[in-house]
């Protein structure tokens, strides 16, 4: 799992009530420092996804975010955009779950 600074610093705001939570965020996660700052999404927060995703080369986007004006595209560039249920239903994903709960 990647986060940007950005991601980190908006997981702090939002839960600033549960600093133990946000700790074990930070500690799951492996940082990226993205070099481009998009504005291709109209909800300006989520670009700061995107910006992460595309410098950590990640194959997918998780969100529940799909909503018009959110992620409401399926890809951007490389990066597939699916929900959590989208996720797990990608025969890969349930191949490496399958082997890791054996």
């Amino acid at each position: 799992m990647w986060a940007s600074p950005a991601i980190l610093d908006e997981y702090a705001d939002v839960l600033g009530d549960r600093p133990d939570f946000v700790a074990e965020i930070v500690e799951a996660c492996q940082v990226c420092h993205p070099l481009m700052e998009l504005s291709v999404i109209r909800h300006e927060p989520d670009n700061r996804f995107l910006e992460c995703a595309l410098a950590s080369g990640a194959e997918y986007l998780v969100t529940v975010n799909t909503a018009r004006g959110h992620f409401d595209r399926d890809h951007y560039n490389e990066v597939r955009v699916v929900t959590p249920g989208g996720f797990l239903a990608i025969t890969e994903v349930r191949r490496l779950l399958d082997k890791l709960t054996g």
